[in-house]
């Protein structure tokens, strides 16, 4: 009986988790399209629950960010995204601000535009 009662509320959790994940997925702004592998390889980084990313995030954001610098509306979209996403997955500025740099990505804009503006 025990072996059926830890099972059922592992299972429990894990509904619960996949809950939670739903609901703040819906929660990132339209904008965010296509930029969901930054938000998902990075997020462990930019939460502050990883002290390094990953390469896995640094080849995201790699991808993301040279989409974004192709046109000003792909910066003012990703800018967006982080600004409106950032909080509510709560990642830390300072983080945010290094990403680039610490995946030893050249940006053609300030990532202080997407953290403060």
């Amino acid at each position: 009986m025990g072996q059926k009662t830890f099972l059922a509320l592992v299972m429990f959790v894990m509904a619960y988790g996949l809950a939670a994940t739903t609901f703040t997925v819906s929660q990132i702004p339209p904008s965010c399209n296509g930029d969901e592998s930054l938000l998902t390889f990075c997020g462990p980084y930019m939460g502050n629950i990883h002290p390094n990313p990953t390469s896995d995030c640094c080849k995201a954001a790699t991808s993301v960010f040279d989409k974004a610098m192709a046109t000003g509306q792909g910066i003012r979209d990703l800018c967006n995204c982080l600004r409106v996403a950032g909080p509510v997955l709560r990642f830390q500025k300072e983080k945010m601000l290094s990403l680039p740099d610490v995946c030893r990505i050249k940006l053609s804009f300030s990532m202080e535009l997407c953290i403060e503006g």
